[in-house]
């Protein structure tokens, strides 16, 4: 089997191609790029006070690293960049907008221009956080429309809604969405976090208003994936033609090779899904031979499972060194039996399963963290990367 899976694994090329198989993505989510099989998360590129000081452990990432990590996935052919208006207070949208101002497309591995024809679109994603106190569709237009100037863009690719737990029924964001997608400030509109009822409401209310729905993000990885809300929603996405993003596809660092007791914990998922370290122990020796036998890193193995689910997994890129070895989950595939095998390993702690006041309990936290991160941004403290770069 090593020697099978060694050869499996050899391509020595990281550029993406679309995701092979039988695929789920609709005409909408390929129009758009979502056929791509790996997306950079910016939740750590938030760039106020609160962004170097609590967000991320190391502070805030300097401009130029960044700038790096975008040029290495860019160069690699990967075209979905996700985001968020909370994320920082909505800084890390302006960093995007400033950093993506001048690259259109992407290039080849050669890093030469593409041939004229095959260029490919960079996408982005972002949310609208639907907080107790936003209640109009007014308030929808009045985020998407400040979301495109923080991004230097006219119009949004995929605008999501940050979580479907707000009093308003989520038809009622649908068709807000129907009202911008009109006002030519989106294209299509994407859901975060739903269950499988939340999706089908979504699409057949998108299908009335006449926007589409095209992703869902949700946590989907070897730690939920024989969940029955998982997998219910999985099957209500197939079935409609709705992309799953799929984030944290390596556990938060759960199902890596570098996992020591001291970052077991301070690792949030296992205090979110309630795990005892007992629990992963047959997933991670497994994770551990097959990564041995195709020569790559547990995480690589465990995003490359996603991928053979037709899953997109979204990766959170705080570092060059990270994004590199993100990349190594392209170019190659897990033998079926090897994905077999990991599948029967799989956990069921899917956060779909949490209580709905849980969960509108956190939007409203993430919502005020918001409000102070943006309100830094507005008297002028919302540009610590700044005073970094300088000093280095």
């Amino acid at each position: 089997m090593s020697k099978e899976a060694v050869e499996a694994a050899s391509s020595p090329s990281h550029v993406v191609s679309e995701i092979s198989g039988k695929s789920s993505l609709g005409g909408a989510a390929t129009r758009l790029g979502l056929t791509a099989p790996l997306a950079i998360g910016t939740l750590q590129w938030g760039t106020t006070w609160v962004d170097d000081k609590i967000i991320n452990r190391t502070g805030c990432i300097p401009e130029k690293e960044c700038q790096a990590i975008l040029d290495a996935v860019m160069k690699s052919g990967v075209t979905l960049i996700d985001t968020a208006e909370g994320y920082g207070g909505g800084t890390a949208e302006k960093r995007l907008g400033r950093l993506l101002g001048d690259k259109p497309t992407t290039t080849s591995s050669s890093g030469s221009k593409n041939e004229p024809g095959t260029e490919k679109k960079v996408v982005i994603m972002t949310k609208f956080i639907p907080v107790p106190w936003r209640a109009f569709h007014s308030d929808f237009v009045w985020a998407v429309r400040h979301s495109c100037e923080r991004l230097k863009v006219d119009c949004i690719d995929v605008y999501l809604l940050h979580s479907p737990v707000h009093w308003r029924r989520i038809e009622y964001w649908v068709e807000s969405a129907a009202i911008v997608k009109r006002k030519g400030l989106i294209q299509a509109m994407g859901l975060s976090n739903a269950n499988a009822d939340q999706v089908r409401r979504a699409v057949t209310a998108g299908r009335l208003h006449g926007v589409d729905i095209v992703c869902n993000q949700v946590h989907y990885s070897l730690l939920d994936y024989n969940s029955k809300a998982l997998q219910e929603m999985e099957k209500a996405c197939r079935e409609l033609d709705v992309v799953i993003v799929g984030f944290s596809p390596i556990g938060q660092g759960l199902l890596t090779d570098n996992l020591t007791d001291e970052k077991w914990k301070k690792n949030k998922l296992t205090r979110i899904l309630r795990l005892q370290r007992s629990d992963i122990e047959p997933l991670r020796n497994a994770l551990q031979e097959i990564s041995k036998a195709y020569n790559k890193t547990m995480a690589q193995v465990a995003m490359n499972w996603s991928i053979q689910h037709q899953v997109v997994p979204l990766v959170g890129c705080r570092s060059l060194v990270q994004a590199t070895d993100s990349l190594g989950c392209l170019g190659w595939s897990l033998k079926p039996a090897d994905v077999k095998r990991l599948d029967e390993l799989a956990l069921d702690r899917s956060a779909l399963q949490s209580p709905p006041w849980r969960r509108a309990l956190f939007v409203t936290l993430f919502g005020i963290v918001n409000l102070v991160c943006r309100t830094l941004d507005y008297f002028g403290q919302g540009n610590i990367h700044n005073k970094k770069d300088k000093k280095e």
